[in-house]
């Protein structure tokens, strides 16, 4: 069949069946065809946990790629699909969910497949069919500096985001958590138009809805593009205009569909005391265990799953279990694990495919018995199918969810033939209004007493649905939706200000979560050296001195905050942990309020931790840096949504994730983390330290080799110190050790790494220091190995250097130099290409093409040119090109800074003021046919500052500036580094394009600026 050929809804079960080796569930097909047939996405998804809601994602790009001809802002298909749900596990499971879907078309694409694959792969790649590179792009939302700048390159691309209503929501808003302020507008320009939310669990996240909802009245997408819908996604049922709901009878003769929705499952409760919840909580655990391994029959093991309201509850009766089921005194024998969401990614995969392996849906029985503890995290998209349930009491919908991982896939009596069906028992602890849940929770258990009446009900899961009309259909068993602050214009106003951030800024947190939950997480890490471990003036201070912030700087410089090793923590908890004070319990929800259940104090002291801040140097004249550098907090400076680095001698976390009194050291993931696996190639590095044997888990005679090696006076160069790659990939054991944060994966990349005989060596310099200043030569803190680790890129088989967001952005460093008129062209067309892709009217694209054809012209000015040339003022004077990239290294940052320094630039200058300085000028001589307020302010904002003010720069020396400009020679001076008509331009345009329509058509110059500048051009 030819690629040509249209898509129909009859084509989707091939589709779903090529991808996962299974056809869909009938409600799949049906949903494919009534959304292709009313041209409508449904407002709401009711169906029963456990068939297969995560499959929403292939909908979604099975309907991009079929409505992929569809021109204009009514395309029913998006081109970017977010799958949004409040739990972190989902998000990692709903990522291996899509790259199944990505990797399948991409191999369809590649081997050019002329099936239904092939035809939506051809499909998609018409959305951006000069893109080249990935074909869909999946990308999980999380903090870190290191994820955001690639996460999707170019806005006519499609793709598939997972994330939280946190990590989504503050995105929308201008407002993205752990996103730069000069990244904002690209996030929220990416989120906010031509995309497809899918809210699972919708009923938690009402707020978020309202929020979107209103924003979209009051502002509205001014650009012949299709703007955000949103689907919710829910088992429990809420009311809305345009609802699809599941139709049982065409359930009946699918045999797979059938077994699930009427799983034999029974429902009883029981209740205790506050003070005895834990120890009844493990009791009936281990109940129903050996009830479980009575009835089992050989080889068969059984997995019990008990779920907490809190991490805090949860680690208490993990550790009452513990004892329960180990040694010679327990009544049966069981391994018991702990699943908790506030964890570490990069520590996540081993303990995630052990649970999987005893309590998945494909998993093991011929393991012996099993038991995991988990908390909330468990509750939506987690395949888990345990044959007993022991549960805190909940609201309905949070019990719902908790049932639909137990005997998930119908087949608990073939595992157990002498059973009739797997039990659930709810544990109430009699609290009134207890933590999480409150009334709901009261609520529920009044309703299940009255139901159950001493006798088990029934509760598969279209008995659930039965229940929720009948005895649970009072709405005050369900979590109530906060209440949600009216959204005015003034607000949305303020929240497209990105650049500066205004000093009374709207908190966004109100806008996600409703006016009763908590502020936003703080993002938190841990990294090792940053306390001197040597000898101290006070004898009893047994926790050393923090190093300065200037020389921790240096080397966070090289290893910068990853995805991998962060742990989003609420800002309350932490607060208190660095106080010292006892931490208030936490659940798995991202909604959570507060939660006052403190236990007795851990008598542990206060410690600081680095946040990033201002750099207070930049009113001494010194600002060649960064605007934000790492400094030291206490407690009260913390601030919600910071992202913190602590110390890991401070503990606080353990292999199953936040641990506030836990007071081991922590292991450092930081170089387990840079060879985590990614989508493109990135520099990893070791630190060359006396440390490095006892992190790399090297034989003991090997320490004696790797400490010579890094000891030796004469081996204290780069090109001895280049050596040790050859060496360590001698000595490394075929095995990652054990409790140092290797993954299989990440301990195979250094073993390739280290062999490959790439890698080159950088001195770590304090960057309070440098060459020339004061006399004095900077301070060495080390060296480093560092190269890339290759990482293909899966159509074009190139690999590209992945740089974080302050990287890309700066768009002056390049391993080349490259011409400005070369540049200039590159980005013009690149842009071109884009305008074209996304449909955009012929008058729009000229304007962004001239914008990118002009939007580096004040690089040519003369200070600018000395600092591309190395600082060399002769080379800049006797060079006959114009340069936009300097050649530098990428890697040497001391380099660059010793460049900027002495270039003797203004502090502070910014080369696109002048740009726009130039062009404005130009045009005040010359007619332009097009917008000239958008060019305008397209060059001046195309590195994230002008929204909408431009930063004041003193320049003591000013000098002329000139450019060639549609031929005409145009000059100003280097003082015209403000534009007093920008804020008032900021808001015409925001009005005449729409918010999210002015965000998107700066995204389109500096994607091609960007993704140019990282091809090196």
């Amino acid at each position: 069949m030819s690629e040509d050929t249209p898509l129909t809804a009859a084509d989707f079960p091939a589709f779903v069946h090529a991808i996962h080796g299974y056809q869909p569930f009938p409600w799949q097909s049906e949903l494919t065809a009534t959304v292709l047939a009313t041209g409508r996405w449904p407002d709401l998804v009711d169906v029963p946990t456990g068939l297969g809601k995560t499959t929403m994602i292939d909908i979604a790009i099975f309907v991009a790629a079929a409505t992929a001809d569809q021109i204009g802002p009514d395309r029913l298909g998006r081109r970017r699909c977010f799958f949004v749900v409040d739990r972190r596990l989902v998000v990692d499971e709903a990522y291996d969910h899509a790259l199944a879907i990505s990797d399948a078309l991409t191999a369809a694409e590649r081997d050019q497949d002329t099936g239904v694959l092939g035809r939506v792969a051809a499909r998609l790649r018409a959305y951006a069919p000069q893109a080249g590179g990935d074909l869909l792009p999946v990308a999980r939302m999380r903090g870190g500096a290191t994820w955001s700048s690639a996460w999707l390159d170019r806005p006519d691309r499609p793709g598939i985001v997972l994330g939280t209503v946190d990590q989504v929501g503050s995105r929308l808003l201008f407002r993205g958590y752990g996103v730069s302020d000069r990244r904002r507008p690209i996030d929220a320009a990416l989120t906010g138009t031509d995309a497809l939310l899918l809210v699972d669990e919708a009923h938690l996240a009402t707020a978020l809805l309202t929020t979107l909802t209103a924003a979209h009245e009051r502002d509205r997408l001014q650009l012949p593009l299709p703007g955000l819908s949103m689907v919710q996604l829910t088992a429990t049922g809420t009311r809305v205009d345009n609802p699809f709901t599941l139709d049982q009878q065409t359930h009946r003769d699918d045999v797979e569909a059938w077994r699930r929705l009427t799983a034999a499952k029974t429902l009883t409760t029981k209740s205790c005391t506050t003070k005895d919840v834990v120890r009844v909580l493990a009791a009936t655990t281990v109940e129903q265990l050996v009830a479980l391994t009575e009835q089992s029959p050989p080889n068969v093991a059984a997995a019990v799953l008990v779920v907490c309201n809190t991490v805090d509850r949860a680690r208490a009766v993990h550790d009452q279990l513990g004892k329960l089921l180990a040694g010679s005194k327990a009544v049966v024998q069981a391994d018991c694990d702990l699943l908790i969401g506030r964890s570490r990614p990069i520590d996540r995969p081993s303990l995630h495919d052990d649970i999987l392996a005893r309590f998945g849906v494909a998993r093991k029985t011929d393991r012996g018995p099993a038991v995991l503890v988990a908390t909330q995290t468990v509750e939506v998209g987690v395949n888990l199918d345990a044959d007993a349930l022991i549960t805190e009491s909940a609201s309905w919908d949070a019990l719902v969810q908790r049932l639909g991982r137990l005997n998930r896939l119908g087949r608990f009596r073939d595992r157990f033939p002498a059973a009739n069906a797997a039990v659930a028992v709810v544990v109430h602890d009699g609290q009134k209004d207890a933590p999480v849940y409150g009334v709901a929770r009261d609520e529920t258990w009044t309703a299940l007493t009255e139901a159950t009446s001493g006798a088990p009900i029934d509760v598969s899961p279209l008995s659930c649905r039965d229940l929720r009309d009948g005895p649970l259909g009072n709405p005050e068993v369900h979590r109530k939706p906060t209440a949600v602050p009216v959204l005015l214009r003034p607000t949305l106003d303020a929240w497209t200000q990105t650049a500066p951030v205004p000093l009374l800024d709207p908190p966004i947190e109100p806008f996600l979560h409703g006016f009763d939950t908590g502020t936003a997480p703080v993002q938190v890490l841990w990294r090792k050296g940053l306390i001197s471990d040597q000898a101290l003036d006070d004898p009893f201070n047994d926790d050393g001195a923090e190093l300065p912030a200037t020389a921790v700087a240096a080397m966070l410089a090289h290893f910068p905050p990853r995805t991998a090793e962060v742990v989003e923590v609420p800002w309350h908890a932490v607060r208190q942990w660095m106080r010292g004070q006892p931490t208030e319990a936490v659940s798995d929800l991202e909604t959570e309020a507060a939660i006052d259940d403190r236990r007795p104090s851990d008598d542990r002291d206060q410690f600081r931790a680095l946040a990033l801040r201002p750099d207070r140097r930049r009113k001494d004249g010194d600002q060649t840096g960064p605007e934000l550098c790492w400094q030291w907090i206490n407690a009260d400076q913390l601030r919600p949504a910071d992202q913190i680095i602590v110390p890991t001698e401070r503990g606080g976390l353990d292999r199953y994730g936040w641990a506030p009194q836990q007071q081991t050291g922590v292991v450092d993931a930081s170089e387990p983390a840079t060879f985590q696996p990614s989508r493109r190639a990135r520099a990893a590095t070791l630190r060359m330290d006396r440390r490095l044997a006892d992190r790399l888990g090297l034989p003991a005679d090997a320490h004696a080799v790797v400490d010579e090696l890094l000891t030796n006076e004469t081996a204290r160069t780069g090109v001895r110190l280049q050596q040790i790659g050859q060496h360590l990939a001698q000595l490394l054991p075929d095995v990652a050790p054990p409790d140092r944060g290797w993954s299989v994966v990440a301990w195979q990349r250094l073993r390739a790494w280290l062999g490959s005989g790439n890698l080159r060596t950088i001195e770590i310099l304090d960057s309070a220091i440098g060459w020339g200043v004061d006399g004095r030569e900077p301070t060495s803190q080390g060296w480093l190995l560092t190269g890339l680790v290759p990482e293909p890129d899966r159509s074009s088989g190139q690999s590209v250097p992945e740089r974080d967001d302050e990287e890309a952005a700066a768009s002056s460093v390049s391993s080349r130099p490259v011409t400005l008129d070369v540049h200039h062209a590159a980005v013009r067309a690149r842009c071109a290409q884009i305008a074209a892709a996304l449909g955009l009217p012929t008058d729009l694209k000229t304007v962004l093409q001239d914008a990118a054809g002009w939007h580096d012209l004040g690089k040519s000015e003369e200070r600018f040119q000395i600092m591309l040339h190395g600082g060399d003022a002769y080379e800049a004077l006797l060079a006959t090109d114009v340069l936009a990239k300097s050649g530098l290294d990428p890697l040497d940052r001391q380099a660059w800074r010793n460049a900027a320094r002495q270039s003797r630039l203004p502090a502070g200058a910014r080369h696109e003021a002048w740009s726009a300085a130039l062009v404005a000028e130009h045009l005040r001589h010359h007619g332009y046919d097009g917008d000239d307020e958008l060019l305008i302010h397209l060059i001046a904002a195309h590195h994230g500052y002008a929204r909408p003010y431009a930063r004041l720069v003193a320049d003591p020396a000013p000098r002329p500036i000139e450019a060639l400009i549609d031929g005409h020679k145009v000059s100003i001076g280097s003082e015209h580094t403000v534009d007093l008509d920008q804020p008032t331009r900021f808001t015409r345009l925001n009005h005449r394009y729409g918010r999210w329509g002015l965000a998107l058509l700066e995204t389109i110059v500096r994607c091609a600026d960007m993704t140019v500048s990282e091809e090196g051009s």
